[in-house]
């Protein structure tokens, strides 16, 4: 079996807290992340979410334990070249990680830095800027952009580099609901039609059922590892953990006092959609 593509083994990481007090962040994390996996993690404020992101590609070193990307261990400085062009990261406020006056000379900024040939960078750059449907903006200065159009131009400026994998750190976080379509598009496109590792942190329910797997994380912890189908069903331990249920999924839980025949598994407005649909059709147009 091949090496994942993302290993934590026993991962923890403590922050320098005031007058010197350890701030523990991450404790004892170990889960992994095969390549072309779409992973999604959740956990409320203080879980530890951000802090495992930047442990990704060697932001951050652990304190014990173990991070690798690719087989390549992040505490060895010599492989964080290869690591970091293996893992990029995309984080929350767009405006701080676009630094040209042009779009396409930001999303050529990265390969540029690596020496890629100006040929290849034409290529990269173009082949990037389409990927995430933002080409015919390529001569636009970025503060003339929404914010979600702002974020894929930032996403763009990852692919440019060849990554295989892609960490997103709230993305979404700054982003109207029409920004946050615009990535979750964009990155879905990217996972199941080039193949690009994911992991996605986010604090929206709707996101996470997205994924192929769902990492569920508690004070530094990893609480949850599953299926959405699997790990939405544990109503209790979420709740325990400051997480609520997708609304899809809540709006189902009242629907079903009156439809008991509704499937527990309704986690998206389409799954909801087409239970209701069904159900009706059954019942000849009469659900009672």
């Amino acid at each position: 079996m091949p090496s994942p593509l993302i290993e934590f083994q026993n991962v923890s990481f403590t922050y320098g807290g005031e007058e010197g007090e350890p701030v523990p962040a991450v404790r004892e994390l170990s889960f992994a992340v095969p390549r072309g996996e779409f992973v999604a993690v959740l956990g409320h404020n203080g879980s530890g979410k951000s802090t495992a992101a930047k442990l990704c590609n060697g932001l951050l070193l652990p304190t014990e334990g173990k991070v690798l990307v690719d087989g390549l261990d992040t505490a060895d400085e010599a492989q964080l070249f290869d690591i970091r062009r293996r893992v990029g990261i995309v984080f929350q406020n767009p405006d701080n990680q676009i630094i040209a006056a042009i779009i396409e000379d930001d999303v050529a900024f990265g390969p540029e830095n690596l020496n890629v040939p100006p040929a290849e960078i034409r290529t990269r750059v173009d082949e990037a800027l389409k990927a995430v449907g933002m080409f015919e903006h390529r001569l636009a200065e970025p503060h003339k952009l929404s914010g979600g159009q702002k974020q894929r131009v930032a996403i763009a400026g990852i692919l440019a580099m060849r990554n295989d994998a892609i960490v997103f750190d709230e993305a979404t976080a700054m982003l109207d609901p029409r920004g946050r379509r615009e990535v979750m598009d964009a990155v879905l496109r990217l996972n199941r039609e080039q193949g690009i590792t994911v992991l996605f942190i986010t604090h929206f329910m709707e996101e996470a059922v997205l994924a192929d797997r769902v990492l569920v994380m508690d004070e530094g912890r990893l609480l949850l590892d599953g299926t959405p189908q699997a790990v939405f069903a544990q109503q209790n331990a979420l709740r325990a953990a400051g997480l609520e249920l997708p609304i899809p999924a809540l709006f189902a839980q009242k629907l079903r006092a009156h439809f008991p025949a509704l499937p527990e598994d309704i986690l998206t407005e389409e799954d909801c959609a087409r239970a209701i649909f069904r159900l009706f059709a059954q019942k000849g147009g009469n659900a009672q």
